[in-house]
């Protein structure tokens, strides 16, 4: 039998150790107190302490069941990576664009069926059969991005990590989306496996209203594989978890800084440890920038983007400062001896490669990541600190596509059966909402406004009761694409997880300016990529230009609200609208549009997300006019999309009747005569000769796709017979001709459609 024996660290919260308990770790020290007013330094080091006080605990009374094992050569190590999940148990259609299409879930722009955890753990337990020593570890944010969720609160994502057998997962930033008292729950409730955030000093669970995290939630874990000691330390999301930086502090969270807690961790476990491997989920850019400002750590296994990195990057650790009098590389940290002071103190090192890794979004993937390790002083150079114990000599990194060719793990689709059945009770998810011809994308190729964004600005903006003079939703929000094909309810759900609700707000012309200019620097700082959606607005983004010297990059050069009253009609583009500003014709009406008066009032329909503050949207947060409709963005799009009108409908909503499919030539191309008389079901819908009485012509797409649609209930069935019953008891072809007679289409008419609205310049 494998030995994999975890031993964890207690809880920062919980045990407060003297400053004496510190000074055995490199580089960093404690102060005593614990008021929330003393220096971020002694802060830090006494959220460090109680790992230190455990690990001693435990080296002094944990029982060896067997002598330790002697490695000697070259060592291998497997592991296996998940990250960003998203509450995506269950497999889910994707229309496939160029990146994923070349990581192998299938061809560009078809749709494929991916995803589900039961399919990954098949894989998991296929590549721990293949490996004598190996571990799953799972990177954050397995919360939040299907209805699941939203019924169940994170209890299902929770108890189908543990049928998965994950051996370490951290905590990100969606696992807090119900709040702090939620996950302590769900995780007091359903976890069986350590669960880790190293950089996260958490309340007194004893307080009253605490939630339970701090007797949770451990810095790191010890795992014992056949010989090989590997300590993993978990570091949690900061940037997109605002709310721990807002005061009063509501999640009882306060952020640690990434270098002090990443170094002092390794500090602690390196001379007890063979390798370090962190798991994070801080983003590319901070993963790359904590291994160069840090020394020891060997393996970082990241989260947040949604990327892939194929291969896995190579990082130098202690590379970040370099001492040109003692020719040697160094990293900064906070000195011990005057920690109230904030005065960093050099400690001088030799850069060592570090691998990096990410492994994708959405359940989409499955990273395995091989490495070859030795502590043998032939091999590693003279370089070599034997502090470090093992180095990475090789890795060897292989994605799996996580598609329908993938068996399912019957014990895990044990576990996921009954929240299916009780989601079939809650909610009706299959109830379809219309039909897109051609699906809609929530990102642009000039990256500015988005087809799916324009769409859902355009829902918010014109939704009954609100009805403001332009709307904005942050881009980011946006969580899928809308897949070709019919369209359910599940879909708004995957596209709109949260359930945010639209807020309704005054504001001048001045804080309209800021409110774009603030969307300016964000969108500049990410690729030069719209962070929001809009509708009734047009606005000019110049991601190069400074609102003044020594500001950051990113400005809102145009802002226009309202077209001109009466009409000025632009054929020709910005030239013929007034002043030919830039980005004042909105070509598709052929309207000039107005700027903005700087005294004039203008009313913003927006999420109550970004109302609050988030995304750090504090323009918004700090106006006093607010209103909450409680009208979700969800529903406002389902209703939006419901009230178009049917493929192929003319101008009063109505479709051409006919009798035969030749009666439709004249409609346009790919429409057929959709009747329950002369339908012939099978494979394929076709349209037989028997008569017809009350024909209307439909897009034949729609009939085939949502009759395919309607034979996937039949899917299950255990023979071919019963299948074949249960098809001709629905009829789908019949079903399905009759259903695009009043199906919505999701067109240009609904504002599926890119406009330049947001005009990105200066990329």
């Amino acid at each position: 039998m494998k030995s994999r024996k975890a031993m964890g660290a207690a809880p920062g919260a919980t045990t407060r150790p003297s400053e004496a308990l510190l000074s055995p770790a490199r580089g960093v020290t404690g102060a005593a107190g614990r008021s929330p007013a003393a220096p971020a330094a002694s802060r830090v080091s006494r959220a460090l302490a109680a790992g230190a006080v455990t690990l001693g605990l435990c080296a002094a009374g944990c029982e060896q069941e067997n002598p330790p094992t002697r490695l000697v050569g070259q060592v291998h190590l497997t592991l296996l990576h998940t990250s960003d999940i998203h509450s995506r148990l269950f497999p889910y259609n994707l229309q496939l664009g160029q990146v994923d299409a070349g990581l192998g879930l299938g061809e560009a722009t078809s749709i494929a069926n991916v995803g589900g955890a039961a399919r990954m753990s098949h894989i998991i337990g296929r590549e721990r059969a293949r490996s004598s020593r190996a571990l799953h570890l799972d990177g954050g944010d397995c919360f939040q991005g299907a209805p699941i969720f939203n019924f169940y609160s994170g209890e299902a994502e929770i108890r189908t990590l543990g049928a998965m057998g994950v051996d370490a997962m951290i905590v990100a930033n969606h696992e807090f989306d119900r709040g702090a008292l939620n996950l302590g729950i769900q995780l007091q409730q359903n976890a069986g496996f350590p669960i880790l955030a190293a950089n996260y000093l958490l309340e007194d669970p004893a307080q009253p209203g605490a939630s339970p995290l701090g007797a949770i939630l451990q810095p790191f874990t010890v795992f014992d594989l056949e010989g090989l000691r590997v300590g993993v330390i978990g570091m949690g999301n900061l940037s997109s978890l605002t709310s721990i930086f807002e005061a009063p502090n509501r999640l009882g969270v306060t952020p640690l800084n990434t270098t002090e807690v990443a170094q002092f961790y390794v500090d602690l476990l390196r001379p007890t440890v063979d390798v370090i491997v962190f798991v994070t989920h801080l983003g590319l850019d901070v993963d790359e920038r904590m291994i160069e400002t840090t020394t020891g750590i060997d393996v970082v296994l990241g989260g947040h983007n949604h990327i892939v990195l194929q291969p896995p990057k190579r990082v130098r650790d202690c590379s970040r400062y370099y001492d040109e009098d003692k020719q040697s590389h160094y990293i900064l940290l906070n000195d011990e001896r005057s920690p109230e002071e904030g005065e960093k103190r050099r400690r001088y090192c030799a850069p060592r490669d570090v691998v990096l890794a990410h492994s994708g979004a959405f359940a989409k993937f499955v990273g395995r990541l091989d490495l070859v390790l030795s502590k043998d002083a032939s091999e590693l150079g003279k370089d070599h600190d034997p502090l470090n114990g093992f180095e990475v000599i090789s890795n060897r990194y292989e994605l799996f596509p996580v598609t329908e060719s993938v068996p399912a793990d019957p014990i895990v689709a044990s576990v996921l059966e009954p929240y299916a059945q009780g989601l079939d009770a809650l909610a009706n998810l299959d109830l379809l909402v219309g039909y897109a011809l051609d699906g809609s994308r929530r990102f642009s190729t000039s990256g500015g406004d988005s087809p799916l964004g324009n769409m859902i600005a355009a829902a918010m903006w014109l939704r009954l009761g609100i009805q403001t003079d332009f709307s904005l939703t942050n881009t980011t929000g946006i969580r899928a694409d809308l897949v070709p094909g019919p369209v359910t309810v599940e879909q708004m759900f995957n596209i709109f997880p949260f359930d945010n609700s639209i807020s309704k707000m005054q504001l001048s012309g001045l804080e309209v300016q800021d409110l774009f200019d603030f969307v300016a620097r964000r969108s500049s700082g990410r690729g030069c990529v719209s962070q929001a959606q809009i509708a009734g607005a047009r606005v000019v983004i110049d991601c190069a230009g400074r609102a003044s010297e020594g500001a950051a990059p990113g400005v809102a050069t145009h802002v226009y609200i309202g077209a001109h009253d009466p009409p000025i009609a632009c054929p020709d583009g910005d030239a013929d609208c007034p002043g030919g500003l830039s980005g004042s014709c909105d070509v598709e009406a052929g309207r000039c549009w107005q700027p903005i008066d700087p005294i004039s009032t203008y009313e913003l329909a927006t999420s109550n997300y970004l109302a609050q503050g988030g995304s750090g949207f504090r323009v918004l947060q700090r106006n006093t006019t607010q209103f909450d409709t409680q009208v979700q963005q969800r529903d406002a799009l389902i209703d939006y999309i419901r009230a178009g009108r049917p493929c192929g409908a003319d101008d009063r909503g109505e479709l051409a009747s006919c009798q035969r499919d030749a009666d439709c030539a004249g409609v346009g191309e790919g429409y057929i005569c959709a009747c329950p008389e002369s339908v012939v079901e099978g494979a394929v819908c076709t349209t037989g000769d028997a008569p017809c009485a009350r024909g209307a012509c439909v897009l034949a797409r729609c009939r085939d796709d949502v009759a395919a649609y309607q034979r996937d209930v039949c899917a299950a069935a255990p023979t071919a017979e019963v299948r074949r019953q249960c098809e001709s008891a629905l009829a789908p072809c019949s079903a399905a001709g009759e259903q695009c007679k009043y199906l919505p289409c999701v067109d240009r008419r609904l504002g599926n459609f890119s406009d330049g609205r947001l005009r990105m310049v200066g990329q």
